[in-house]
């Protein structure tokens, strides 16, 4: 039987490898469509259309499943929806169906970060980093996976076909294995009449949107490190599946370690010095004139995204104020939008400017972290009865 921490890791880890596969054939779909920079963002505009639409309702349904049960239905149903973008057709429906898998990633995102606290307050010390890191190393095995894939010249149909059922069977059996969820606190008078979607509490607005700039800094390299590389750079298929995993392996061993680092140098530092590397990562990135430097500003870039998201979940799901899952949604609503919105605007601003500069503005939104930070540590974190 697994216990309640590694099981959770392994719903971080098969969450992220749905997405990791699909990094490196965005290329591939977009050259059998024949899509424009701009027609693929637009395209790529309906995951977080379809993720906002299901985070304004995420907390309270994942509050009525209970969020081992919502883990153990939005983790398979996200593996399986992501069957669908393989047989697109057109950018319509290639649109449609990311859309379609927008609203279960949101879904799958608040039950699985809710339930991640809930396990770290059972277990009495910090897990939240090292399941991010988890994450981390899911996207990582996707996008190596995908590579290989694309390096035999599998088509994408039957790469999807075949591997997303699997992993939403793998899914449903390490949702399986997290702890019942504890008794529900008694709700205060009116709760049962309450609202299916509410707005962020205005203790937690700026909160949400301290990790922004980060979020969209690992959005851009998720959906447009390929095609930089492939574009830009001309780099062979191989080495734009390993530029985006050697992203993912440095994001991962930094949130591996960074529960332990935050332990010894305190949130405000971690997520300062943070934000700092996430800015310069991005910029060498977008500025490097061959793969060895594209190489250097992704290592920087991924430490410095890693640790910041998980430290800002954790002070939201005990912020006072709302239920956890609410707080967690709100949160996730906010930077996972601007996770999920960058790349669709990078294509459209590549259109007019070039790729280089599309992702060379990210600097500036990257270092809006740094001058929020003091959010993380703003208030006690406790909870309310």
């Amino acid at each position: 039987m697994i216990s309640a921490v590694p099981a959770i890791f392994g719903v971080f880890f098969v969450q992220s490898s749905v997405l990791g596969n699909w990094i490196p054939r965005i290329p591939e779909i977009k050259a059998s469509l024949e899509l424009t920079d701009a027609t693929l963002g637009l395209c790529l505009l309906a995951m977080p259309a379809g993720s906002l639409s299901g985070l304004v309702v995420a907390g309270r349904i994942v509050e009525w499943l209970g969020l081992r049960d919502a883990c153990r239905i939005m983790l398979p149903l996200w593996a399986l929806l992501f069957i669908l973008p393989a047989f697109a057709m057109s950018a319509p429906q290639l649109a449609v169906t990311l859309f379609a898998a927008g609203i279960s990633i949101a879904m799958i995102e608040v039950a699985m970060n809710t339930k991640a606290d809930a396990v770290e307050a059972d277990v009495g010390r910090r897990i939240m980093s090292r399941c991010h890191g988890f994450w981390s190393l899911g996207s990582m095995a996707g996008a190596l996976a995908g590579s290989l894939f694309a390096h035999q010249g599998i088509p994408v149909a039957v790469h999807f076909g075949v591997l997303m059922p699997v992993l939403a069977i793998v899914g449903f059996a390490i949702a399986s294995a997290l702890p019942l969820d504890g008794m529900p606190t008694t709700p205060a008078p009116g709760a049962e009449s309450a609202p299916l979607f509410r707005l962020p509490a205005r203790a937690i607005a700026l909160l949400c949107l301290m990790p922004l700039g980060i979020m969209v800094v690992e959005g851009a390299f998720i959906d447009w490190s390929a095609v930089f590389m492939d574009s830009v750079l001309d780099a062979s298929p191989l080495v734009i599946g390993t530029a985006y995993s050697f992203f993912a392996i440095v994001m991962g061993v930094t949130r591996l370690s960074g529960d332990a680092i935050a332990d010894r140098f305190g949130e405000l530092a971690v997520v300062r010095v943070s934000g700092l590397s996430a800015t310069a990562g991005i910029a060498l990135f977008a500025l490097a004139p061959n793969v060895p430097v594209a190489f250097v500003g992704a290592a920087l870039a991924g430490a410095g995204v890693a640790i910041v998201y998980p430290l800002a979940v954790t002070a939201a799901a005990r912020r006072p104020g709302r239920a956890p899952a609410d707080n967690v949604a709100a949160l996730t609503m906010i930077a996972f939008s601007a996770f999920l919105l960058a790349p669709p605007l990078i294509g459209f601003l590549s259109e007019w400017i070039g790729l280089r500069h599309a992702l060379l503005l990210l600097a500036p939104f990257a270092f809006m972290t740094v001058l929020l930070s003091n959010e993380v540590v703003r208030q006690p974190a406790a909870k309310t009865a």
